[in-house]
């Protein structure tokens, strides 16, 4: 079940970073006219994309925590969104070693979180890349 679980909530964050990745595409102006502005409005947008994912998940851990049998959050959790935002930012950034530990079958879901940040954070750096490489090879 978590694993399931777990496994649609990545195919939900790379649908939703696909979607996100072309709303900055169409945000910003062409990357060989105005480059500064270009790859100000992907990195902001990327940021703002990639703290939108992290909050997402916040509030599927919040359910997941308030529902019994899928396991909890113990050691520095005190329960509050700080934390679940903590908690989440660390497991899409990084592999999930913090100071709150996750118990049951959320630890799945857990990881699941991790892979997908993994994707699409290599995804993202591969879209700011393009948009840098065009908009210097345009002033050169």
């Amino acid at each position: 079940m978590a694993l399931l679980l777990g496994f649609t909530l990545v195919c939900i964050l790379g649908i939703a970073h696909h979607y996100g990745l072309l709303a900055i595409r169409a945000a910003k102006p062409n990357a060989r006219e105005a480059e500064k502005t270009a790859i100000m409005i992907v990195f902001v947008g990327l940021v703002a994309l990639h703290t939108l994912q992290i909050l997402a998940f916040a509030f599927v851990y919040r359910l997941i925590v308030s529902w019994s049998g899928m396991g909890g959050l113990s050691g520095q959790f005190g329960g509050s969104w700080n934390d679940l935002i903590y908690y989440s930012g660390i497991n899409f950034v990084t592999l999930g070693y913090t100071q709150i530990e996750a118990a049951g079958p959320l630890r799945i879901v857990s990881m699941m979180q991790s892979l997908g940040g993994f994707m699409v954070l290599t995804w993202s750096a591969t879209f700011l890349y393009s948009v840098c490489d065009r908009a210097w090879s345009a002033r050169d």
